[in-house]
């Protein structure tokens, strides 16, 4: 499934889950997993109408008392609740890279940057639970309106600042906005942080056969106009589905081993979606290779300066490309050895499952069988062996 999201007034946390609840997920569940970690809250999608268009707002309550909690905190909560492994990298990496973001804003060391002032338990609950809700939802791609600039100004603990709020601005970075005359907060740095990390493709409209509208309520009073966010729910219009990306190589002969596998993890870290390295004979019969990086359009200046930075190359090729896809999506699988989370791809008619090669690693280490023992006893016709 594909997701489009359509903000004219904005994107927050808040408004992104009661989004999704209004698209039909149960948020209950979510106040569950947060439970089993230690925290208390109560999740509500309040059902309400404005200007004659039903959607959600998202009631959140929880203890008044809550402690400051810092990057490590956060982690370790996200690895005591019992989420998916997509669902728990991906809050992972979100949280870190607000932690970062907001140290770089401020000025500040990461481990002295606390979540008190962008709310620890309602960021929590909308970031996991955004995540989350769209593993229920079976969304494998998300695209997203142009976003509006607004002018203000906001009171902080730093004191009064200019809107959009620094975090908020730096995750803006490379994404396509445009003027307005709002004088209010449109987009949190938890809405920006959600666009950064989910959005990989901008666009006037969604495109695919449509399936079914949500609609968050923000908390702004925009005058005539509603602070509501939509969400549409698309089947994608054909099996396959094509993406823009980029394709970026140069030569290589001037670096050792090591540091052609260091800067592997570097450009897998910067957003690559794959990283070729193809050895070679160069000029003067030197060793040495093609390194060849796909990106998709929102990585390519971060790619392509960890390229630069980590290689020294004095010049990179670059190309914009399309890529056929099949469609695919996060699968739990039941196995005799326990659950496995698996991605499934659709060929010919045919549900074609894979287990994940992570989960693979985990199963193991609880099993003590090998990762590649596991992939031939969960293989068809093996999964009831032991």
């Amino acid at each position: 499934m594909k997701l489009h999201i359509d903000c004219p007034t904005g994107v927050s946390g808040d408004m992104f889950l009661a989004a999704l609840a209004d698209l039909g997920v149960d948020l209950k569940p979510l106040e569950s997993l947060l439970a089993k970690a230690g925290i208390e809250a109560c999740i509500e999608a309040v059902q309400s109408s404005r200007c004659g268009l039903s959607g959600r707002s998202l009631d959140l309550q929880w203890p008044e008392q809550q402690p400051l909690r810092h990057l490590p905190t956060i982690l370790g909560i996200l690895e005591d609740m019992e989420l998916s492994s997509n669902v728990q990298s991906r809050s992972r990496d979100a949280f870190t890279r607000l932690a970062e973001v907001e140290a770089s804003v401020h000025g500040l060391p990461l481990n002295q940057v606390h979540f008190h002032e962008v709310g620890a338990v309602d960021t929590l609950v909308d970031i996991v639970g955004c995540f989350w809700a769209l593993e229920q939802l079976g969304v494998e791609s998300v695209s997203c309106s142009h976003l509006p600039w607004f002018q203000g100004f906001v009171d902080s603990s730093h004191g009064r600042l200019p809107l959009p709020a620094p975090a908020t601005a730096r995750l803006l970075q490379g994404k396509p906005v445009y003027p307005t005359s709002f004088q209010e907060e449109l987009i949190t740095p938890t809405g920006a942080l959600l666009v950064d990390s989910l959005v990989e493709d901008f666009q006037t409209g969604p495109s695919g056969r449509l399936q079914a509208e949500g609609i968050g309520w923000g908390r702004k009073d925009l005058g005539q106009v509603p602070n509501g966010l939509r969400l549409f729910l698309l089947q994608p219009s054909s099996q396959e589905q094509i993406e823009r990306i980029w394709v970026l190589e140069c030569n290589i002969d001037h670096m050792t081993g090591e540091e052609i596998g260091d800067l592997f993890e570097v450009l897998q870290a910067a957003g690559a979606l794959d990283v070729l390295y193809i050895p070679g004979l160069m000029k003067k019969n030197r060793p040495g290779g093609l390194i060849q990086v796909l990106c998709r359009p929102k990585e390519l200046d971060s790619v392509q300066q960890s390229l630069f930075k980590h290689s020294l190359s004095l010049g990179v090729r670059r190309r914009e490309s399309e890529r056929v896809v099949l469609p695919r999506r996060q699968q739990r699988l039941q196995t005799p050895m326990g659950e496995v989370q698996a991605k499934a791809v659709e060929l010919e008619g045919t549900t074609w499952s894979r287990p994940e090669f992570e989960a693979l690693k985990q199963l193991a280490d609880k099993t003590g069988r090998s990762v590649v023992q596991l992939r031939y006893l969960l293989s068809p016709g093996k999964a009831g062996e032991d």
